[in-house]
């Protein structure tokens, strides 16, 4: 199996049961976007598929093909992490990290200098990394997760601390690693940035996973630009339809009106009403992304 499937994966602590029955699953060569605000379970999440936390009874954690359970060592040799804070020996140089890390793994001398490559710290993996700056810290730590070539990657937050500049670069490393097979897992609340790169994504609400009919709802088209001139009674029209519940808002001036549907199976309906008895000049679908979706979700009430 080239995949990680997690199924009713559940966590108390204490009485608070921050986990409820979360199941998903991401593939090789995949980027996924793992989407919830504070609180929500995602790093909890993360850390039971990388063998932190142990998750309660009759949760399932399978990596490629391995139950976290019953055959941690095999599974676990699928996986790298990188959550939370860099795990570092900041009394050591960034070199000697690699090294001793690349010991641990049993990594060949030939894929340590690979990573020293990959890491493009060039010189400055001689100085500690006491001494390095956020982005250099979160490119050696990244160089460390990838040492032992992992099948799956989880990452927590990459993004957080990073100028543009680092944001950029770890965008197309991220991209990179997936392209030559790796399946990733990665967390962030720049949205923007996820949506960029991520191939689908997974959205986590109070310890419990967004199903994916309700996100594709949510991503579906639900506003509209329509061309057309007004004339009078216009308002009173769109006034109308709001009151009836078949529009959640809507702007007009002279030239055109744009609307929110609240459910897309009133779309004829409204368009018959603004249309009677004159031209429509163009209509506009307006997409919805990321951020809207999110707003969506994870609006009070939701």
């Amino acid at each position: 199996m080239r995949e990680v499937t997690v199924t009713n994966l559940n966590k108390f602590f204490g009485k608070h049961h921050v986990l409820k029955d979360v199941s998903f699953s991401f593939g090789v060569g995949e980027i996924v976007g793992f989407i919830g605000p504070n609180g929500s379970g995602k790093s909890t999440t993360m850390k039971c598929i990388a063998n932190l936390i142990f998750p309660d009874k009759n949760s399932s954690i399978i990596i490629a093909g391995y139950d976290l359970a019953k055959e941690r060592n095999q599974a676990l040799r699928h996986i790298s992490a990188l959550i939370e804070a860099p795990g570092l020996y900041y009394n050591l140089s960034g070199m000697d990290n690699l090294k001793l890390f690349a010991a641990l793994r049993g990594v060949s001398a030939k894929r340590l200098d690979e990573v020293i490559e990959f890491s493009g710290l060039g010189q400055a993996l001689k100085k500690r990394a006491s001494e390095y700056s956020m982005g250099m810290k979160q490119r050696l730590a990244l160089a460390i997760a990838i040492l032992p070539s992992p099948t799956f990657l989880i990452l927590d937050e990459p993004f957080s601390g990073l100028d543009p500049q680092g944001v950029f670069d770890l965008r197309e490393v991220i991209k990179g690693l997936a392209s030559s097979g790796c399946g990733i897992l990665f967390s962030s609340h720049q949205l923007l940035e996820m949506e960029k790169i991520s191939s689908r994504n997974i959205f986590i609400r109070d310890g419990e996973i967004v199903s994916q009919e309700q996100a594709l709802a949510e991503a579906s088209v639900r506003s509209y630009r329509l061309f057309i001139d007004q004339r009078e009674g216009d308002l009173e029209i769109l006034a109308n339809l709001k009151q009836a519940a078949l529009l959640e808002d809507y702007e007009a001036d002279a030239h055109e009106v744009v609307f929110t549907l609240t459910d897309t199976k009133h779309c004829a309906e409204v368009i018959a009403a603004l249309s009677s008895g004159r031209e429509i000049k163009g209509i506009m679908p307006l997409t919805a992304n990321i951020e809207n979706v999110y707003n969506s979700i994870y609006k009070p009430g939701a």
